[in-house]
């Protein structure tokens, strides 16, 4: 496993912290599998900025997390 510089330690702290807060906020209590590709897509937006890529990732996220904590598929 490659050693993380300290700036992507922090980002990924910083994200990995957002995520625990968003799912805390929401009422989810997700597994562990949910948070690391939450942090990992979050680490992903902070490094690269948004792209239509990462939008379909996010869309595809949430409503993977609606449909499994909330019992909400949305189309």
């Amino acid at each position: 496993m490659a050693q993380k510089t300290k700036e992507e330690q922090i980002v990924f702290q910083n994200q990995s912290h957002l995520v625990q807060k968003y799912f805390n906020d929401c009422g989810i209590c997700p597994d562990l599998l949910d948070i690391a590709l939450a942090t990992d897509i979050m680490v992903q937006f902070a490094i690269s900025g948004f792209s239509k890529d990462l939008k379909e990732r996010f869309d595809n996220f949430q409503k993977y997390c609606n449909e499994k904590y909330k019992n909400d598929p949305q189309p």
